[in-house]
């Protein structure tokens, strides 16, 4: 044993013990694999999630500003009705906003009122149906855009014009491609009945007919309308033809050149006392949640590896009672208790890094089975969703076998210390 100098003997005799008892060597480094695999996959999935997400927000554009009015606090008599806007989303703003260098693009929004009772009638027949301004901001990220069955859907600046599904054309009787495109280019009315009584017609064209998608990715709206047709119907619906100027636009899209722009306009905005959300913010906040969710799940597999640290503990204390003789006669013929020490803390060493590279292994394995299972179930719920959801990391591989070893390593400090401690006299006479 005074000969064993160099890290590359210390390691073939610590294997070589190891190798004696291969059994509990085994039984010892599961409990590591488990913790590994778990802290392997669950981090995996943190970083694939993270990856995809961010990937998503970029394909839509994270210099998008979108821009709300500015409203009085709730209180428990005013919770159900619609809150008082304190700072309008003006045309003169909007406007403003136009004429910035920095600015690519801006779209104001107007929302149809919930509960208004609208009714698509063509020719003698007549429909309720849900309608509410095209939507012109990033794509849902995990829903379908709707499949267009005849036409072409509508443009920023349309007006009197309409994009109706093809279920409301089924409930009308009709059915089919060739209806659908028949009916484009046509006039249909909107029949809006307000609860004063009153009712007024709105004569629209129809640009397009579009499939609609219900369940989880949906449902969409019967029909779009474009944004001065939205305002109109509201103007109507509130009895206030100058709606704009007292209720101003209900949001505003905004596309920066670059997003430090996009994150100067969301302080110029802020600062004016306008709700802002970006998607830049908005992916800023997703990787803080997912850190968090990657601890919380990582702390599972740190839960598993203290238990296994205790498996390596009994397992070294064990051999050591087996091996007193022979630590005995290492002593005698001139080992250190230093080289004792090192010895025993190096075989526990191997036994969590024997039991990282197998858990790293699995994880990476189980990460690939239920990668294809969310892929297979995404297809199934017809979620247009793609991608790697699992990633396994080169950092994330070294941290995790690093980790592995260290718990091997100071599980080994106890019983390494014990056999340096014993007396070569006591240790020989031992049986």
């Amino acid at each position: 044993m005074g000969g064993i100098v160099t890290l590359k003997d210390l390691v073939k005799t610590s294997l070589s013990n190891l190798g004696r008892y291969r059994v509990r060597t085994v039984l010892s480094s599961v409990g590591v694999t488990v913790g590994i695999l778990t802290i392997v996959t669950m981090l995996s999935l943190g970083v694939g999630v993270k990856r995809e997400i961010a990937h998503v927000l970029e394909g839509v554009g994270l210099e998008t500003v979108r821009i709300r009015p500015a409203t009085e606090e709730g209180t428990p008599l005013t919770q159900f009705l619609q809150p008082q806007r304190t700072v309008l989303i003006t045309q003169e703003f909007v406007d403003e906003m136009r004429a910035r260098q920095d600015v690519i693009d801006v779209r104001p929004e107007i929302d149809v009122p919930w509960g208004i009772n609208i009714s698509l009638r063509i020719g003698d027949e007549a429909i309720p149906i849900t309608v509410d301004e095209v939507p012109w901001g990033p794509a849902e990220p995990f829903a379908a855009p709707p499949e267009l069955v005849a036409g072409a859907g509508l443009v920023p600046g349309d007006e009197g014009k309409i994009y109706l599904s093809s279920d409301s054309l089924t409930a009308l009787g009709l059915e089919g491609r060739e209806a659908a495109e028949s009916l484009v280019g046509q006039q249909v009315e909107l029949v809006v009945q307000a609860p004063r009584g009153d009712t007024e017609v709105f004569s629209l064209q129809v640009t397009g007919v579009f499939e609609p998608k219900y369940g989880f990715d949906g449902p969409y709206f019967d029909a779009h309308i474009g944004v001065a047709d939205a305002l109109a119907l509201k103007a109507w619906w509130y009895n206030d033809p100058d709606i704009l100027a007292h209720d101003g636009y209900d949001a505003l899209m905004i596309r920066a050149a670059t997003l430090s722009d996009a994150a100067e306009i969301v302080n110029i905005v802020e600062g004016r006392g306008f709700g802002v959300t970006s998607l830049q913010s908005m992916l800023e906040q997703i990787n803080q949640v997912m850190i968090l969710v990657q601890t919380m799940l990582g702390s599972v597999g740190g839960l598993a590896l203290l238990v296994a640290s205790l498996g390596i503990v009994n397992t070294m204390v064990m051999s050591i009672y087996e091996r007193t003789r022979e630590i005995g006669i290492l002593k005698a013929v001139g080992a250190s208790p230093g080289n004792i020490r090192l010895l025993f803390v190096m075989e526990a060493a191997l036994i969590g890094l024997i039991g990282g590279v197998a858990g790293v292994i699995g994880g990476w394995l189980l990460s690939l089975g239920l990668n294809e299972g969310i892929l297979a179930y995404l297809a199934w719920r017809e979620v247009p969703l793609t991608g790697t959801f699992f990633v396994l990391t080169g950092w994330l591989v070294a941290l995790a076998l690093f980790f592995a070893t260290i718990v091997g390593l100071l599980a080994g400090l106890y019983p390494a210390a014990r056999a340096a401690r014993l007396e070569p006299l006591d240790a020989l006479r031992y049986e």
